[in-house]
């Protein structure tokens, strides 16, 4: 039993400090942007487009430099009428838009319209120029929920 202890300790010690360094336990401080925050220091712009059945299509672009050089990934943040969180969902860098400039990042989702105003993207980028950072850019500050529609 002795020697299960003398083993069982040490090993459970590395446990415990390999969750404690894992990038999934980081935490990494989150802000808002507004859309002139976002244009004017980030490069970051939302469009909308119809998009069919699946509603309207939201993307971000930006370009990979400054803060969004160390960008890791983004994700669809939707809440309810009272803010409160109903889901995640992680969105695939670049997803096809046959109008995107060249060295253009984008990431996208699609919602019926009348979604819209709970949708949120989230921006991340660990090892950045501003440490490990997120960025939350609401879908209603940047698009006319009226008539969201940027490009045609």
């Amino acid at each position: 039993m002795k020697n299960a202890v003398r083993i069982a300790t040490p090993l459970l010690s590395l446990c415990v400090a390999a969750l404690a360094t894992s990038p999934c336990l980081a935490l990494i401080e989150v802000g808002v942007l507004t859309k002139d925050q976002a244009k004017a220091k980030y490069g970051i712009t939302m469009h909308a487009r119809n998009n069919g059945d699946a509603g309207i299509k939201v993307w971000l672009e930006f370009k990979k430099e400054g803060w969004l050089e160390a960008f890791n990934y983004a994700e669809l943040r939707m809440e309810d009428p009272k803010g409160k969180h109903l889901l995640t969902v992680h969105l695939s860098e670049n997803p096809h838009h046959h109008r995107r400039p060249d060295g253009v990042t984008a990431v996208a989702f699609s919602a019926d319209p009348s979604q819209l105003e709970r949708c949120n993207f989230l921006v991340v980028c660990y090892g950045s120029n501003e440490g490990d950072v997120g960025y939350i850019m609401k879908v209603k500050d940047f698009l006319d929920l009226e008539n969201p529609i940027t490009e045609k």
